[in-house]
């Protein structure tokens, strides 16, 4: 006879069956362009390790990529005195990560059409960048480890949003409909409703993308850093990252009722252990300087995907 922990493991991999199977048969897939799997495994790297050339050399193979690269670094943003006139001057003056952040855009963009999304796309990119800012900005205020890997697990950490758009489109409306009536934060609703949350779908995705072990680690337990048997200061800083961002109007497009007192989170302990220099941090001058990027942040979305799209 089956014990009940027998059982919920069981139901647990039930539910990581169905996710999978949903994962490999998303028809929106094939969109996107050949270039992005070489081209986000290359811009995960090092920076110093990663060749301008090559990664000029894939954004020119796909025109809407090198589009937008042209497009958002002539953009009055980045204040340049000349528009850039090639895809090399135009990665040089924008930088890789910005790059690495048009071409997760452009790229999902077209994978994720706007109106298959139960969450305003627009909305869902305020917050990745937001959050990837915020992790670059606290890595880098604590020495702790790599910046841009902070970087680019804060852009990508809420992907299972877009697998739940497409591949359970009704049941995460339904989520999204009851966090916004009750207030409630996304995951807790689409916990109670769909019995898995974007944790879990982001999870599957990312390991059909082959991405690495610390970006699926972050995906996986965002919401649950004390679940993580790896890089856990890392997957800590980005949970504190997202509820920075989230309290400043960097959130969902909803109100939610958070409590957050950074100190006696969780995540906090877990990255105090780690990073001594944490109880160092005036988190008040930390905070303000946040509230100075947020206007930044935004502008930064505008440039890279134009204005709000219509919803169907």
């Amino acid at each position: 006879m089956e014990t009940k922990l027998e059982q919920r493991e069981a139901m647990i991999e039930s539910v990581n069956a169905r996710i999978r199977e949903r994962v490999q048969r998303i028809e929106a897939m094939p969109a996107i362009p050949a270039v992005f799997l070489p081209l986000l495994k290359m811009l995960s790297e090092p920076a110093k390790e990663v060749g301008l050339d090559e990664v000029v050399r894939l954004i020119s193979y796909d025109n809407s990529i090198a589009a937008q690269c042209m497009r958002v670094a002539s953009s009055p943003l980045f204040g340049l005195t000349h528009a850039p006139t090639s895809i090399k001057s135009a990665v040089i003056s924008l930088g890789l990560r910005r790059v690495e952040t048009i071409l997760l855009t452009c790229c999902l963009g077209q994978a994720f059409p706007a109106k298959k999304w139960a969450l305003d796309p627009v909305v869902f990119w305020r917050h990745s960048m937001g959050c990837a800012l915020v992790c670059r900005k606290l890595s880098e205020k604590l020495h702790a480890g790599d910046a841009e890997t902070a970087y680019m697990g804060g852009l990508l950490h809420d992907i299972g949003f877009m697998v739940n758009c497409l591949a359970f489109p009704d049941e995460f409306l339904l989520a999204m409909r009851q966090a916004m009536q009750e207030e409630v934060t996304l995951d807790a609703a689409e916990l109670a409703t769909m019995g898995f949350t974007h944790c879990d779908t982001g999870r599957a995705l990312a390991e059909k993308w082959e991405l690495s072990p610390d970006l699926i680690e972050i995906i996986a337990h965002h919401h649950a850093v004390e679940q993580s048997q790896r890089s856990q200061p890392l997957v800590a800083l980005v949970h504190l990252s997202d509820l920075l961002c989230r309290t400043r109007g960097l959130g969902y497009g909803y109100y939610e009722r958070l409590r957050v007192d950074l100190t006696s989170d969780p995540a906090w302990a877990v990255l105090l252990k780690a990073q001594r220099e944490l109880g160092q941090l005036d988190l008040v001058r930390f905070s303000f300087e946040l509230d100075e990027a947020v206007a930044e942040i935004c502008e930064l979305v505008c440039a890279v995907l134009g204005p709000a799209p219509a919803r169907a």
